[in-house]
């Protein structure tokens, strides 16, 4: 077990590494500042994973403004104070924008670990697993659109984790929200997944003017826009969105052409469908392919 110092002042994420690195066997103490941080008597903990843009009180800290690059580098002034007076430490930095060019240039001058909040779990788990502090999960990570299907939705939450054998699925509803919008929630998860499932289910009527057919129905509207930003994000011919109908349903008139798998009888009749998109090797994807292909 290694006790670890987390600063890191977004709770959001700092929770998600907190529980990483529990679930792994380690104590972590968390620090939301500059300040917080450099009190931890040094005893206390052996490795330190510091974010490098961190709120600064200079008259408490006496790193100064320049020095800390208006806060996008006070991170890497409290590194430096670490390092300098402990050097028996382990030290990892986390950057997710900003400065990373000089961030990452003395980090790898000093030949610790930087990693990019933006570049997703996997390469999280990646470093940290180099680092030797966990052992590296090489099973899927994938995420779960869906509406008020909830039957449709267990199904495919127990396809996953039990048939495919992949980790649990991310559900953005099911995920702590520490004070973040639904939005700012879903733009935190939405680029650390390897593959997307999109639940389109009849789940809204659809009433238009001199409708003639009022038993038509449609995917909820949050389903459609995050379809949506998905394909924009990953690329919609890499293939790692996977579309699930349920008909009777209304499709956007842009996915015409977009083949889609029908789940009317359950997810379980869709099984080998499933498996032949998730399971077959995707040279446009780098060579990545799920386990057991």
């Amino acid at each position: 077990m290694k006790r670890v110092l987390l600063v890191e002042d977004d709770a959001f994420f700092a929770r998600r590494l907190q529980e990483l690195l529990i679930d792994h066997g380690h104590s972590v103490m968390l620090a939301s500042s500059t300040e917080e941080a450099l009190k931890v008597p040094a005893d206390s903990f052996d490795w330190a994973i510091i974010d490098v843009m961190l709120p600064n009180d200079e008259n408490v800290t006496g790193i100064t403004n320049m020095e800390s690059r208006g806060g996008y580098l006070s991170g890497i002034a409290v590194a430096r104070r670490l390092r300098s007076e402990h050097k028996d430490k382990s030290y990892i930095l986390l950057s997710g924008g900003g400065f990373d060019v000089e961030a990452s240039d003395w980090a790898a001058s000093q030949q610790i670990p930087f990693i990019s909040k933006t570049a997703g779990l996997s390469a999280m788990q990646d470093a940290l697993a180099s680092a030797g502090l966990i052992e590296r999960d090489s099973r899927p990570t994938s995420f779960i659109v869906h509406g008020h299907d909830d039957i449709s939705l267990l199904e495919l939450k127990d396809f996953i984790q039990n048939s495919l054998g992949w980790r649990k699925p991310i559900v953005l509803r099911d995920e702590p929200n520490c004070g973040r919008t639904i939005i700012e929630k879903f733009e935190f998860f939405a680029p650390r997944v390897d593959w997307v499932f999109v639940l389109l289910t009849p789940d809204d009527r659809v009433v238009t003017q001199n409708a003639t057919d009022d038993e038509k129905r449609r995917a909820r509207q949050n389903v459609v826009f995050e379809m949506g930003y998905f394909y924009g994000k990953f690329d919609r011919l890499k293939g790692r969105i996977i579309a699930l109908v349920k008909e009777p349903v209304e499709l956007p008139s842009d996915m015409s052409g977009i083949v889609w798998i029908p789940i009317e009888k359950g997810v379980k009749s869709a099984a080998e469908a499933i498996r032949n998109e998730v399971l077959q090797f995707r040279p446009d994807l780098g060579g990545w392919h799920a386990p057991g292909a």
